[in-house]
């Protein structure tokens, strides 16, 4: 898994890109990036749920990778765990 500190860094720092993070051979979208996915790309989410970070709630999704990448989103940034995507209008 991600450190957690890093992926709340980045996502901190985004404006409108989704970061995606592999953890046990699925993908996870956190906060910023978990709340731009449930608003544009509903049917691409598996499963929500919350994550505690030093007491703060945080969203935390489980990515269909297929239907996500078959919709409106773009790869800018891949590595074995971990993605950037942004929204191909």
């Amino acid at each position: 898994m991600n450190n957690l500190l890093e992926i709340m860094d980045k996502e901190s720092c985004g404006k409108s890109e989704v970061y995606l993070y592999e953890e046990g051979g699925r993908w996870y979208a956190y906060h910023r990036s978990a709340q731009l996915l449930k608003k544009l790309s509903e049917a691409a989410l598996k499963l929500k749920e919350v994550c505690s970070f030093y007491g703060v709630m945080l969203d935390k999704v489980e990515v269909d990778l297929n239907k996500l990448l078959n919709g409106p989103w773009l790869v800018t940034l891949c590595s074995d765990d971990e993605m950037m995507l942004i929204k191909n209008d």
